[in-house]
């Protein structure tokens, strides 16, 4: 199986190569992270709005093809007490929070494909047991966002928490260097923005570097697709 992977949005165009992918792969996941562009990339939020909802567009072009996962960028706006995250724009937070709930049924948590996992920002053992939590939780995850969203705050120091791991939308990249990822199975994430080429290791891909990739899970090889070239990472 080919799925072609989208690490962190925030309203940058570089997603739109799984529209012209989308008859090449099996799947397409998106990791996550669609509003609060970065001021530096001159990307206003209007335009982060404008691919947002191309992306649920393309989401119900291909429905039973495109998995979008939400990551902390989002949860900020689907719960409305959930904690701040950096460039929340609080001037259209209720607006962006209608758009969510009326397009919640195209979002998940997780995706799980074969012997891969794949999240926002990873699983770990730590958070999971902290919380008595399964992946069955996780995959309830309307269920989950209604009644143990609070669990999905929890961060550690490298992002400015008091935790010794994030939960799956809020770990950090230095976490999977001391700390026990949950299940055996390898664990596709975005979140930690890197500067050119993603950090994969033999249980965890870290892809936040703003392309797209593609995994073949019979080779467990994880290829970037870019403009100008196909690069093979593992």
């Amino acid at each position: 199986m080919k799925i072609l992977i989208v690490p962190d949005v925030h309203g940058r165009k570089f997603w739109h190569k799984a529209e012209e992918l989308i008859n090449e792969v099996d799947k397409v996941v998106f990791l996550g992270d669609y509003l609060d562009p970065y001021g530096y990339e001159g990307i206003t939020f209007e335009d982060a709005i404008t691919e947002f909802k191309d992306v649920l567009a393309f989401k119900d072009d291909f429905p039973d093809k495109v998995i979008l996962l939400l990551g902390n960028h989002d949860m900020h706006y689907v719960v409305m007490d959930f904690m701040d995250c950096s460039r929340l724009n609080y001037a259209q937070r209720q607006e962006m929070h209608d758009l969510y709930m009326n397009n919640i049924d195209s979002f998940q948590i997780i995706y799980e494909e074969g012997d891969y996992l794949f999240s926002h920002a990873g699983i770990y053992e730590e958070w999971m047991d902290k919380y008595a939590l399964t992946l069955d939780d996780l995959r309830d995850y309307k269920n989950f966002l209604k009644n143990r969203w609070e669990t999905l705050e929890d961060c550690s120091y490298y992002r400015g928490g008091w935790n010794k791991v994030g939960s799956c939308v809020w770990a950090d990249v230095y976490e999977s260097l001391k700390n026990e990822l949950y299940s055996d199975k390898k664990q596709i994430v975005g979140h930690s923005q890197l500067k050119e080429d993603p950090y994969i290791t033999d249980t965890i891909s870290y892809l936040d570097v703003r392309q797209c990739f593609i995994l073949n899970t019979e080779t467990n090889e994880i290829k970037s697709v870019t403009e100008e070239t196909t690069e093979v990472f593992s």
